[in-house]
């Protein structure tokens, strides 16, 4: 599909392919724009109060975002959505996945400087101030509510998202796109709103040529790399000539220093949760998306609780820890937690010095008749490890 690059600045406008990375097909040989799907890269709405600038803003955007989806940053690549202008007044942040982000970025890669920007499809509708854009593909539809927002899903969700978005501002005109959607197309005459099939058509009704890629989308690229603006400030900080002398000096010493620990730290946040997910997947969670380990951990537990037979006898709490206890003195750790929980057993939080410590606590417990499962295990900078051990004695004593 061509679309064409309005810019309010230039006398001609510049033509765009736009290429489906869904698709499976080759990338283009000319400048191109690639989509991926909108499901999987939202703009979400934030509630930021308008004095709140720079770094305090994206902490708060960051802390809204958990607080709302009841989970963990970790893993989600959040990105400011400066549309239309905004700069430090920007409301929604473009939220998707790290691996997936990362899986765009390599899959463009081949086709270098010809790929002009990665980003979700519903940006690539035309818009306006004022004018909803509406496109159809089946059941999928593809949304752009003015310029500073937009979304991709099925009818369902979409018809939703619309009423929302009609009770907050209705538009002064719909262009209405692509195949006919009984639901959607319902809601808009029940709403008494002028729906246009062409964009020659909006002027009549108070409403600007609608753009394409002309609101600033082409700075949401999902292929850059958020940090690369923070590598390339080091590389223009070494070339630079030192007329402060060794006050300048420190100065660039001490900004890669926290550069580089930022990094360091981000990949080993990664590798923390990369870890514990694969525990999961082997002990608890075989299928299905990892969203907040501490949450499912506990729900599995109960699940493995409510489905025990009434003839499946439990050891007692008591008896767990008498044979455990000998063990647990015997090894250099704190317990920082003990508690009971139906189905799963005595639970402990232990810290210990590191995983091999952990796993000789493992092994020494199984031979008293305990039979320890990991349910959880981080290392703590500087603190060693932190575990979960949900620990049940089976019925005759031995190993099950």
């Amino acid at each position: 599909m061509t679309l064409v690059l309005n810019r309010k600045k230039s006398a001609k406008a510049t033509p765009v392919q736009t290429h489906d990375l869904g698709s499976g097909g080759a990338l283009p040989t000319h400048p191109f724009v690639a989509l991926v799907p909108g499901t999987a890269a939202p703009l979400v709405r934030l509630d930021l109060p308008e004095a709140l600038k720079g770094q305090a803003r994206d902490r708060v955007a960051a802390r809204q975002l958990r607080d709302a989806y009841g989970g963990s940053d970790a893993g989600l690549d959040l990105r400011p959505a400066r549309l239309a202008g905004t700069r430090d007044g920007w409301s929604r942040v473009l939220v998707a996945d790290i691996a997936e982000r990362q899986d765009w970025a390599r899959a463009v890669a081949p086709a270098g400087a010809l790929c002009r920007a990665v980003l979700p499809d519903y940006l690539a509708l035309p818009a306006a101030p004022d004018l909803w854009v509406i496109e159809a593909c089946g059941d999928h539809i593809r949304a752009r509510l003015g310029p500073e927002d937009g979304f991709s899903g099925e009818a369902d969700l979409a018809l939703t998202l619309l009423e929302k978005a009609a009770a907050l501002a209705p538009p002064r005109a719909v262009l209405r796109l692509g195949a006919a959607a009984p639901e959607i197309d319902a809601y808009l005459d029940a709403q008494n709103l002028t729906i246009c099939g062409a964009a020659s058509e909006l002027a009549a009704h108070g409403v600007t040529d609608p753009q394409v890629f002309g609101h600033g989308e082409f700075a949401l690229d999902l292929a850059r790399d958020p940090g690369a603006e923070r590598a390339e400030m080091r590389r223009r900080l070494r070339q630079l000539r030192l007329p402060a002398g060794l006050a300048v000096l420190g100065l660039v010493g001490w900004v890669a220093a926290t550069v580089m620990e930022t990094r360091e730290l981000r990949d080993q946040s990664l590798a923390y949760r990369q870890n514990a997910e694969r525990i999961l997947r082997d002990v608890m969670i075989p299928t299905g998306p990892i969203l907040d380990i501490r949450t499912q951990v506990t729900q599995r537990l109960e699940r493995a609780r409510t489905a025990r037979s009434d003839g499946d006898a439990e050891a007692r709490p008591l008896d767990v820890l008498r044979r455990a206890g000998a063990v647990l003195a015997d090894h250099d750790g704190t317990i920082t937690r003990v508690s009971y929980q139906p189905g799963a057993g005595l639970v402990i939080d232990v810290q210990l010095a590191d995983f091999a410590a952990l796993d000789a606590l493992v092994s020494a417990l199984r031979t008293t008749g305990v039979e320890p499962r990991v349910a959880q295990s981080v290392t703590r900078e500087g603190a060693g490890i932190e575990a979960v051990l949900a620990m049940a004695v089976t019925q005759n004593g031995g190993r099950r």
